[in-house]
């Protein structure tokens, strides 16, 4: 007796949807114009006369507001249509650089402009960020979120790191005001792709029995005398469940130490690439050797779902912290040009780690609290990156460029262990919750 052959299912996937389509045209805009911008801004404040000081200006107002407005973002995502919102915010990022680029043909715009405008676009991009991060759960199905996701990681990717750079030191050298309002129609354009959105069809959180409302369950927390929960209530209830759930907690603390790793590398790389540097490379060669670690972002944005459902969410986040771990102890181990050029490769598995931490974030938070756990999140991330800059900058002074490349890659190898522990497969979303 011989056994029959189980036939494997060879169907192709479920389209994502007309909705999420629009989405990620939005998604890839933004990205674009976030890529022009972060150029254009620091570039101009040289141009304007503003100096190392005017520079470091620009750059802290535009992720001040990420440690100052980030948890109350979460809040207003919350309380509100986060499709509508996103609407109002690019409107108003159209508004800004559509000024600050009157501004500069006028001659009118100085370092103050600058930094307002990187001021207001920082908020925009706090309350932009976790609105796009609470959309995707509901344009997509549970199990498409994987898909979903590396869809967007490779857009962003795309868009934000390999084209809009580039694209904004073309539009500079014409004029920065060409560049300013080149990024205003832009947002504008992803406007018009987010019109294409159906509303959430969010409850008002104040009705009765509404998810989060005083009468709802699990709501908890003060309330306002009006009987609506306060703003501090509100945020607390999102700290408390981001406390409350192990996973969560783990992925946010080892995410911001691999911001903090990330961005003391890359304040070391240009040491130790451009002359005096050991390797002396020139600015060209150095800015596209940098597009290796983009073109493998891609690429694993591309194939990372795929990826993710065969080897499992536990292998692939272990296969991305090992890729981001090499990539940054080869070179400080034997810098020269192609160890550096793997080691940046090596980087884009990172891709792999951000696809199984935000699906695993939009799977487990229910979808009222999840603007407010989203952006206690991001802070607990973004909030190390300056961290990072500045061990960069003590370490490199006294030790050079090298031991910040080796010590970013302990601190990667200690994150590995606690954020591969707690990986859960996605049929294990809810679980391991304190």
């Amino acid at each position: 007796m011989t056994a029959t052959p189980v036939a494997s299912d060879t169907r192709p996937p479920t389209p994502l949807g007309r909705p999420f389509v629009w989405l990620w045209h939005a998604c890839a805009g933004s990205n674009l114009a976030d890529g022009i911008y972060q150029v254009a801004l620091p570039v101009t404040a040289v141009h304007l006369g503003g100096g190392a000081g005017g520079v470091a200006l620009v750059a802290a107002m535009s992720r001040a507001p990420w440690l100052v407005f980030a948890l109350f973002s979460g809040l207003l995502v919350d309380r509100c249509d986060e499709r509508r919102l996103m609407r109002i915010v690019n409107s108003g990022r159209v508004v800004v650089l559509g000024t600050t680029a009157l501004l500069l043909a006028l001659g009118r715009a100085d370092i103050a402009v600058l930094a307002t405008a990187a001021f207001l676009l920082g908020i925009g991009e706090t309350i932009f960020d976790t609105a796009f991060h609470t959309t995707t759960p509901g344009l997509v199905a549970p199990d498409q979120l994987e898909r979903a996701n590396s869809r967007l990681q490779a857009a962003e990717i795309t868009t934000n790191q390999m084209a809009g750079p580039p694209l904004g030191g073309i539009l500079l050298g014409l004029s920065a005001g060409l560049a300013f309002g080149a990024t205003a129609l832009l947002y504008l354009a992803t406007v018009l792709a987010l019109l294409a959105l159906p509303a959430s069809g969010k409850t008002a959180p104040d009705a009765p029995g509404a998810p989060g409302s005083p009468g709802a369950p699990g709501a908890g927390g003060d309330t306002s005398p009006a009987g609506r929960p306060g703003i501090i209530a509100d945020i607390r209830t999102g700290l408390r469940f981001l406390v409350g759930n192990r996973t969560l907690l783990v992925y946010a603390l080892g995410v911001g130490a691999l911001n903090l790793a990330w961005a003391a590398v890359y304040a070391a790389l240009p040491v130790l690439a451009l002359p005096p540097g050991p390797l002396g490379l020139s600015s060209a060669s150095y800015g596209s050797l940098l597009m290796v670690a983009g073109v493998s972002g891609l690429v694993v944005g591309l194939l990372s779902a795929t990826a993710i459902g065969r080897l499992g969410a536990r292998p692939s986040m272990a296969l991305g912290l090992a890729g981001m771990a090499a990539g940054f102890l080869l070179p400080g181990l034997r810098p020269t040009v192609a160890v550096l050029g793997v080691g940046l490769g090596l980087t884009g598995l990172l891709i792999l780690i951000n696809v199984v931490t935000v699906s695993y974030r939009q799977r487990t938070v229910p979808q009222h609290l999840l603007g407010r756990v989203t952006s206690a999140y991001r802070l607990i991330a973004f909030g190390c990156l300056p961290v990072g800059s500045a061990l960069a900058g003590v370490i490199g002074s006294h030790f050079g460029p090298r031991p910040v490349l080796m010590l970013a890659g302990c601190v990667v190898c200690a994150a590995a262990i606690p954020m591969t522990v707690y990986t859960r497969p996605a049929t294990d979303a809810s679980a391991h919750t304190a």
